[in-house]
């Protein structure tokens, strides 16, 4: 299957420390388990205190169809944590308005695919959302009893980076 992700991407690569070591395409990071990539994720919540999810897109390279958190994504060569979570907010969900990013913390995620250098934020939000059809097949907003359910029921296949980050906000 073509996939949508631009492979020559160039991903941050850094030690357990997260100290800058190179940089690598997205194509040489795939599978690649001796490589430590940074990596975002936001959990965006509304006034009602409901959680922002998102069905990855069927041309995802890795994970399609999943559910994951509000936004993720890779910092780019020369891209701080920030904003990278900035951009990845408007480029995923179309987001114009430049949210105030709270960071909860750093953690090395280990999954099937890659070791990510994970740096967990979330935000606020009850504008409108406008998400790229590209990326996102769809959207939803849910309690997060409710995401608890669906996911202990088995009926909310999350990514690694979503089981993960809601793990650590104490959602599921």
């Amino acid at each position: 299957m073509k996939t949508t992700d631009d492979q020559s991407e160039l991903f941050i690569i850094v030690d357990k420390n997260d100290k800058i070591i190179s940089y690598k395409t997205r194509a040489e990071c795939r599978g690649n388990k001796n490589l430590i990539r940074r990596l975002i994720g936001v959990v965006i919540f509304n006034a009602k205190h409901e959680i922002l999810l998102q069905k990855r897109s069927l041309t995802k390279d890795i994970y399609p169809g999943y559910y994951t958190i509000s936004c993720s994504g890779h910092p780019t060569k020369g891209e701080t944590y920030d904003r990278a979570a900035q951009r990845e907010i408007n480029e995923e969900l179309g987001i114009t308005d430049k949210l105030k990013l709270n960071f909860i913390k750093k953690i090395i995620n280990s999954t099937d695919q890659a070791i990510e250098m994970l740096a967990i934020f979330t935000a606020n939000y009850n504008g409108p959302i406008n998400y790229n059809r590209i990326e996102v097949d769809k959207i939803e907003v849910l309690s997060g009893t409710k995401i608890k359910q669906l996911f202990v029921k088995n009926r909310l296949l999350l990514t690694p980076c979503a089981r993960i980050t809601l793990q650590e906000l104490k959602i599921i």
